[in-house]
């Protein structure tokens, strides 16, 4: 016999993955934000910490 979900948990689960998602993106468009700067040798700011990357 199928197990049937309630409406709220298939609604939570969606909402999770689309989170999920959204956080998955924006980490990969930090590290290639970050690759791009490393090339440029700009310094960067990390929690108020400076980094200098050298080309």
């Amino acid at each position: 016999m199928p197990t049937v979900e309630s409406e709220a948990k298939v609604k939570t689960k969606v909402r999770f993955e689309e989170l999920l998602k959204a956080h998955n993106d924006l980490i990969r468009e930090r590290k290639k934000l970050k690759k791009k700067i490393a090339r440029s040798g700009e310094k960067i700011s990390n929690q108020g910490k400076s980094m200098v990357f050298k080309k």
